[in-house]
This record gives structure tokens, C-alpha cells and sequence, in this order.
């Protein structure tokens, strides 16, 4: 494994998350809450492992309020969801993973397209890296990498329907793998989808903790 699950590492996973959205997470307390100002100013409350009592007054406020968002990051995903059940919130995803990987070992060199028809770019940001990769013209791929602390933090590593199934998306992840690891990083921490475990599990990252979330 490459990192210990804890409180610290959750908030280095948002604040890396945030850099590639270009988000500002907000601290209080327990918990972190991110403005989503790409979709509608809803607002994100994210909390580690909460005391059900936490996680109570936080589903609470999420109940009041149709622009909030509650995200769970836990291993006691069943017991929590069962506590908050009686306020009749709408679970809208309970398979979401963080994962973790070691940076070491990884290839620093940039990989080569599936296929000789895609074409790879690298886009530097201020606080965030990203590729993009076409073919006609047209996006097939992409996604976004952060540094944050000693830490990777990788997102929306995303194929379109009509490429999937032909390696683009251990291709951009590969190629976010060799931008960030100019930099002293140590390691890759993301929040798989359900959909996106397989392939992290393929190369190589490790399961720390469930997430679900809730909202009215």
C-alpha cells in the first residue's frame, strides 16, 4: 500500500481533487466543503470516518438545502448509511472508491498511443496538469493530474463510449504518470467510480476506503 488511510490524507486527496477543478475547499471542523462552481454552485461537503451524530447534523443541513451535497469517505459505509436513513435523503452513489498507489516504480516515460491515429497533447497549468487525446479532431480521452504535498492526486480520467476498450485509459493515466512524476512525488491517490476500479486495480492502485453521497 501506498499510503496510510487517515483524516490528513482525505483532505490531501480534496485539495489535490479541488487544484484540478479549479475548486477552494473550505475547512470546518470535520469536514471540507468545495463550492462546485462548474455545476450550478452546488455546494460539497466532504467527511472522513464521521461519529454518527456528525454525520447526522451534516445530513441534516444537507436535507434543508436542494444545492448541497454530502460525500461520505468511510469503511463503515453500511452502519452510516442505515443511521441517516430515517432523514430520507436520496443515496445518488455508494460505489465510489479512493484509491492509492505507489509512485515508485512507476514508468517515467511517456507512453505511446494505442494507435498510430491518436494523437496525445500535454496541457501545464499553474496547479494542475491534463491530456488530451484526439483523433479526427475529436476528443477521445483525458483527464488531470495535481501535486499535492507528496502526493498525486489524479481526476476525471475519462474515454468517450465510442474509444472504449482500446487502452485509452490506461494510456492517459500512464501519460499523466510520467508529467507528474518531474515532480517529488511519492504517492497517486484518486476517487474511482465504479466503472474505473478494474483498471486502477490493473495497474497496480490499492482500495483504502468506500465513499457515498447523499443530498436531498
Amino acid at each position: 500500500m501506498g499510503a496510510a488511510l487517515s483524516d490528513q490524507l482525505v483532505r490531501t486527496w480534496v485539495f489535490g481533487w479541488a487544484k484540478c477543478r479549479g475548486y477552494t475547499p473550505q475547512e470546518n471542523g470535520s469536514s471540507l466543503s468545495v463550492l462546485l462552481t462548474d455545476q450550478q454552485n452546488h455546494l460539497e461537503t466532504i467527511v472522513y470516518e464521521p461519529t454518527i451524530g456528525e454525520l447526522l447534523e451534516l445530513a441534516g443541513e444537507t436535507r434543508e438545502d436542494p444545492l448541497r451535497v454530502l460525500t461520505v469517505v468511510t469503511n463503515r459505509a453500511q452502519e452510516l448509511l442505515e443511521a441517516a436513513a430515517p432523514l430520507g435523503l436520496r443515496v445518488t452513489d455508494r460505489q465510489q472508491a479512493l484509491m492509492c498507489a505507489e509512485m515508485d516504480g512507476q514508468d517515467v516515460e511517456a507512453p505511446r498511443p494505442p494507435d498510430d491515429e491518436f494523437k496525445l497533447e500535454h496541457i501545464r497549468e499553474d496547479d494542475c496538469r491534463r491530456v488530451s487525446v484526439t483523433v479526427n479532431g475529436e476528443e477521445a480521452a483525458r483527464g488531470s493530474v495535481a501535486k499535492q504535498d507528496e502526493h498525486a492526486v489524479y481526476d476525471r480520467i475519462i474515454t468517450s463510449p465510442q474509444h472504449r476498450r482500446r487502452g485509452l485509459g490506461s494510456f492517459v493515466m500512464r501519460a499523466l504518470t510520467a508529467d507528474i512524476l518531474e515532480d517529488d512525488v511519492e504517492t497517486g491517490l484518486l476517487m474511482a467510480s465504479e466503472e474505473g476500479r478494474q483498471l486502477y486495480q490493473y495497474l497496480g492502485w490499492t482500495h483504502l476506503a468506500d465513499a457515498f453521497v447523499i443530498r436531498r
